[in-house]
């Protein structure tokens, strides 16, 4: 099988390479980075953490993901952080990051199995606002392991558009939640 194995907005380097790195909103074309297995971007904290998570688990070689550049407006690189630090919650059928500041950081398009895994196998390096290309690179070069066990292939839906859309019942469930709660508080 060809890696990576889904599409996305990223560059393919030395695919031997223990490190993935995700510039988040920055334009890491700009910086010159080397010594990577993959380097791209990435906005959201559902669709666009899923890709993350099925093409490094694709190769056996990624131990790491640095995290950095400019934060997204969707909280790409925070829901990242929290993922590997708090899981996620399988309540109501779905599974959302635990501590993401995102409202649609949902990972349902995976199986479980690959979140799991993800978040026992790889290493995050979160320089989430960093955008120094020495800095970055020198974190690069620092992570150096052996190579895991063997990979995940996992497959996903193709995403567009419209796909987030799956997801706005959700959210607006949510915020009226939040509003009719905001105008009890205080009642008895």
């Amino acid at each position: 099988m060809e890696w990576p194995i889904t599409s996305g907005n990223y560059v393919v380097g030395d695919t031997n390479s223990s490190v993935a790195v995700v510039t988040l909103a920055s334009d890491y074309k700009e910086w010159g980075l080397k010594n990577y297995a993959i380097c791209g971007t990435c906005f959201t904290a559902n669709f666009g953490i899923e890709k993350i998570i099925t093409n490094v688990l694709a190769n056996p070689n990624i131990n790491y993901l640095v995290v950095c550049g400019k934060e997204s407006a969707h909280w790409a690189g925070q829901s990242l952080v929290s993922l590997a630090e708090n899981g996620v919650s399988t309540m109501a059928g779905s599974r959302k990051i635990i501590g993401s500041k995102s409202p649609l950081s949902y990972l349902n398009e995976i199986p479980m199995t690959a979140i799991s895994r993800f978040i026992k196998e790889i290493k995050i390096i979160d320089l989430i606002g960093n955008k120094d290309p020495a800095a970055i690179q020198k974190a690069i070069d620092s992570c150096t392991d052996q190579k895991r066990s063997e990979a995940l292939i996992v497959s996903m839906p193709e995403i567009d558009a419209q796909s987030w859309r799956k997801y706005e019942h959700i959210v607006k469930n949510n915020m009226m939640s939040k509003i009719k709660k905001g105008r009890t508080e205080g009642c008895f």
